[in-house]
């Protein structure tokens, strides 16, 4: 168990850093270079209406005969939509407290970052989230990214929050068929594995990018990380669990190249930077897609509007960059849907081009 104290010494060394060349261009996706997408959304509206005294027998006979349970309303931990004939529900692992700079922003003064935040209605210290997603397909039940499992200690907010808030949406761990990982930090491997060291999903196959697989399971990651800009608690921990939780599940976990089939309607869409070989991923559903952006964009401020801005948990600042500004420019021109791992519950939404960046609109509500 860990606790995390955000207390971090700011280092202009790592936005220089780039531990090796990678051997692949993965911000270039032929598929969704060559694929565009109209999003349909459709919106229920939910009426409520009282029962007047005036109501007939038969009416009343009617409502008494309706199911005294019913499928919880969305906002409980978990929000349910649709990806075309897939259901999709966002999942919440929980929240907790940290400061925009130098989290966010390492590479900003306070001075540029205070107009941000007045701009925005923000103060310097923010609520970040952690949000996974579940697709149901109709084929199979995928899970995308674990959350911080039992890797993180109770200083650092509301975490886990993962598997009570998958009971909340009726979802049960033993429902899961696939665990598709979009990179291998703490946050989104912490869940792979219980306190006992068994595989959270008893019944599920997980799926990794080969080569990040290969980073987080080499002789390198170890080193790089200790000498990262990462707090000290969020190194041990994410040391931690790739030692720890990785091994857990090795022999029932499936590789696949960046860029590949994961399964029929989804694919990874390389997305490096972040981490070695970081992976967002998109789900393809008849006319519609959408994409699980994982972490290459942390916030809607300080990653849309200025997305020059680097967390401080970035491997490779200059190519995470690189990466963020061609994904956003995919979606916002091919106006697809996406989600943010660590924006605002329920983290769903549309990237609009804003002048010189962009911008967030939040998809609308639906109880």
């Amino acid at each position: 168990m860990i606790d995390i104290v955000f207390c971090v010494a700011e280092t202009k060394a790592a936005l220089a850093r780039s531990a090796f060349t990678l051997e692949i261009d993965m911000t270039k996706s032929p598929l969704l270079l060559t694929r565009r997408s109209i999003f349909q959304v459709g919106a229920g509206i939910v009426a409520s209406a009282a029962v007047s005294p005036l109501v007939g027998p038969d009416a009343a006979q009617a409502e008494e005969a309706q199911p005294t349970t019913q499928t919880p309303l969305n906002g409980d931990g978990f929000y349910r939509f649709r990806i075309g004939d897939f259901q999709a529900t966002v999942i919440s692992d929980g929240y907790g407290q940290l400061p925009i700079r130098p989290i966010l922003a390492m590479n900003v003064s306070e001075a540029e970052l205070a107009p941000v935040l007045e701009a925005n209605f923000m103060q310097p210290v923010i609520q970040g989230t952690s949000n996974m997603l579940v697709v149901d397909t109709g084929r199979e039940r995928i899970l995308v990214d674990t959350g911080f499992g039992e890797k993180l200690g109770p200083s650092f907010g509301n975490f886990p929050g993962l598997e009570a808030n998958l009971h909340r949406a009726g979802i049960t761990p033993e429902s899961i068929d696939l665990v598709v990982i979009s990179h291998g930090h703490l946050d989104h491997i912490g869940g792979l594995v219980t306190k006992a060291s068994a595989p959270a999903f008893s019944k599920a196959q997980f799926v990794f990018v080969d080569t990040e697989w290969n980073y987080w399971t080499g002789s390198r990651y170890e080193s790089e990380v200790n000498s990262s800009p990462m707090p000290d608690p969020f190194k041990k921990g994410t040391i931690e669990a790739a030692r720890d939780n990785l091994p857990a599940v090795a022999n029932r976990t499936r590789f696949v190249k960046q860029g590949g089939e994961i399964t029929s309607g989804v694919h990874y869409i390389a997305a490096p930077g972040h981490s070695p070989s970081h992976a967002t991923i998109l789900f393809t559903s008849g006319d519609e897609q959408f994409i699980y952006m994982g972490d290459i964009a942390h916030n809607p401020v300080t990653s849309l509007q200025h997305p020059d801005w680097t967390p401080m948990f970035d491997y490779d600042p200059a190519q995470a960059i690189k990466t963020r500004k061609a994904i956003l420019d995919r979606v916002a021109t091919d106006r697809i849907m996406v989600m943010g791992y660590h924006f605002p519950f329920p983290a769903i939404g549309h990237v609009v081009r804003r002048d010189k960046a962009y911008h967030w609109e939040p998809a609308m509500w639906s109880w």
